[in-house]
Formats: structure tokens, C-alpha cells, sequence
């Protein structure tokens, strides 16, 4: 009789239902504009079996849109890391008139406002990634941007603002730029326009925040 009880017990331990299931992975957000979509595959590669990673199929152009969407992207999750960037979109210069699209007031503004509104998940750590650098010789010389020009100076106004925001909030920052600078930006950025990740660009940039990705959820 023990013998068979013995039996049965090791049956349902070794069975289905006997088993535990495994931990769910931890859920990771990507937020952001163009440059989100370039390096995001090679992130999610680098996180599989590590995490659950999640983005909007939105190209994120605009702080502005961001805020409107947050709540619809967020509401149904629990995310333990946050990786947002803005920026290039929002520092749109018109060749004629030499004025921004948004002025660095409103653009600090925007910014506040979405990571006030992520703080509010309170189960993720939130990453802010700064505005990789441009080549202004290339863009200029670009079919699609004829009448938009960007210039580095701004995208470090622009980023400069951006740090401000995110340590008066106590947010990590990710600095893109930099690590761009360090890679090259002739290397990091596509000649075709100077703007977008080249190959390169995309496989160091998307290494590099999965780095500070899987840092976030130790």
C-alpha cells in the first residue's frame, strides 16, 4: 500500500499539473520617436528570455502626441522599466525662418508632463534617452529635408533642457548623444540623410540600451 501511494504522489509531481509554473518576465516599455523604431529589434533581441518587451507600432514624433497616448499604451500594464526617448522631431528648424517647431520652453514643458505621468507607475524604473546627434553637411544635402534643417547646437540645447527635466523628477538619464560621439556620428548615422541609424548605429545603439535596460531590472 505505501508503495503505491508512493507512486501516485511521484505521478503528480512529475505531471502538468504538479508543476509550478515559472516566473513571468519582466515587462519592459519603449517609448519614443523615430530613432525608438530603428534600434528597438536589436533590443528585443537582446532581451529575449530576460524580458516581455512591449512598444507603440506609433512613430512617436511629438512629446506632444505622447502625452495624449500614454494612458491608452500603459493603462492594462505593469511595467518594470520604462525606456523613453524624444526628441528630434520636437527641434524641427524651417530653413526660412529659422524657428523651431516647439521652443524650449514648451518642449521642457511636454517633457515634464509625460514623466510626471510615468512616475505614476509606480512598479517601473523610468529611463529618459537623450537625442543622438546630426551631420549637418549630410541633411542639408538630403532629398527630405530641403526645407527642414537641424542643427547640432539645438539638439544640444534641446538635450540640455531635457536633463534639466529629468533630474529635477529623479529620472536615470541614457545619454544617446554621447555614446553616439564616442561611436562617430559619420559611423553611427546614415549618409543618405544624417539623421536616421545607419546599420552601425542601430546595433551599437540598441546594444547599448538593452544594457541599461537589463542594469534597471537588477
Amino acid at each position: 500500500m505505501k508503495l503505491r501511494i508512493w507512486s501516485l504522489c511521484s505521478t503528480l509531481l512529475l505531471s502538468p499539473f504538479g508543476l509550478q509554473a515559472a516566473d513571468p518576465l519582466p515587462t519592459v516599455v519603449m517609448l519614443g520617436d523615430s530613432i525608438r523604431m530603428n534600434y528597438q529589434s536589436e533590443v528585443m533581441t537582446a532581451l529575449k528570455g530576460k524580458a516581455s518587451v512591449w512598444a507603440p507600432k506609433e512613430n512617436c514624433r511629438h512629446t506632444a502626441f505622447i502625452i495624449e497616448k500614454l494612458d491608452l499604451w500603459l493603462s492594462d500594464k505593469k511595467p518594470n522599466v520604462i525606456h523613453i526617448n524624444v526628441g528630434l522631431h520636437d527641434m524641427f528648424l524651417n530653413a526660412k525662418s529659422e524657428k523651431t517647431r516647439h521652443t524650449l520652453e514648451t518642449y521642457s514643458r511636454n517633457l515634464r508632463e509625460i514623466l510626471k505621468r510615468l512616475k505614476r507607475y509606480k512598479s517601473a524604473k523610468i529611463i529618459f534617452a537623450t537625442t543622438t546627434p546630426v551631420i549637418e553637411d549630410w541633411q542639408a544635402k538630403s532629398k527630405g529635408y530641403k526645407r527642414v534643417v537641424r542643427r547640432n547646437a539645438d539638439v544640444n540645447r534641446f538635450n540640455q533642457a531635457a536633463q534639466k527635466v529629468a533630474k529635477d523628477l529623479g529620472v536615470t538619464v541614457n545619454d544617446l548623444n554621447r555614446v553616439s560621439n564616442e561611436a562617430g556620428a559619420q559611423k553611427i548615422l546614415r549618409k543618405s540623410d544624417g539623421i536616421h541609424l545607419s546599420q552601425d548605429g542601430t546595433r551599437i545603439l540598441g546594444q547599448h540600451v538593452a544594457k541599461q535596460i537589463l542594469f534597471a531590472l537588477k
